[in-house]
């Protein structure tokens, strides 16, 4: 019967072309959401990790600090008492250790760590923690973990040692603002900025790493004769920070 209808024989053997292309372009997609994937799992895997190994650098980065720390102030700060040189020491240990988060608030830290380096570098400095704006409002950190308050409190720390050894600045000024979400920290000075320098130094390396491991977005803002602008967006402790 199908040799005597010609046209019906046709239109099976298109409709069975069509099947197979269709099958075709259905295994194709397969194949390619399957590559996509695994390609996926592959990045989170080797994101998960690279953040853990932050981690363990951090943790070991900390851990030497709080050892040279206790050296230097058992064993050669005793050796120094009286001398000049026994405040520098002493001044270094303070630097080394964390700040103690279950007695100090970090906003009183951030405070104290400003005027202490005003205080050995000369440099005026500005410390804004208010909520001047109407959508901001003062900082709260009191919802965020003693670990990531370290973490904070050490790019605000890395921040001011770039400004004291590459700056050449006269003024420095720290921000913190609550708003839309975020809690946002600038720190900025009046002196250099980045100039022609082609990468990052090891301290901005040290902030972006320790900004990544909480989740931060930072930004380093470099214009001619306005010096260099670090500015950190945390997210807001409400935010399952």
């Amino acid at each position: 019967m199908l040799s005597e209808n010609p046209a019906l024989f046709g239109g099976i053997d298109t409709y069975i072309r069509l099947i197979y292309l269709f099958t075709i372009l259905i295994t194709a997609l397969m194949l390619l959401l399957c590559y996509l994937y695994f390609s996926i799992k592959k990045a989170r895997k080797h994101e998960q990790l690279s953040h853990e190994f932050s981690n363990l650098v951090i943790e070991g980065l900390e851990t030497e600090r709080r050892r040279v720390s206790r050296e230097l102030h058992d064993t050669i700060l005793p050796q120094l008492h009286g001398s000049a040189v026994s405040d520098q020491i002493r001044s270094i240990c303070v630097d080394l250790m964390p700040p103690d988060f279950s007695c100090l608030s970090l906003k009183d830290a951030l405070t104290l760590l400003c005027v202490k380096f005003s205080e050995r570098t000369g440099i005026q400095f500005s410390v804004s923690m208010e909520g001047n704006l109407p959508s901001a409002k003062p900082p709260d950190f009191s919802k965020i973990n003693a670990e990531n308050q370290l973490h904070i409190y050490r790019m605000v720390q890395e921040s001011l040692n770039n400004i004291e050894k590459h700056s050449g600045a006269k003024k420095a000024f720290l921000t913190v603002r609550d708003t839309s979400g975020n809690i946002i920290i600038c720190v900025s000075d009046d002196g250099v900025g980045l100039g022609d320098k082609k990468g990052e130094g090891l301290g901005m390396r040290s902030i972006r790493q320790r900004a990544g491991i909480i989740g931060a977005d930072v930004n380093f803002i470099s214009e001619a004769e306005n010096g260099l602008l670090i500015k950190i967006e945390i997210p807001h402790p409400s935010n399952n920070f």
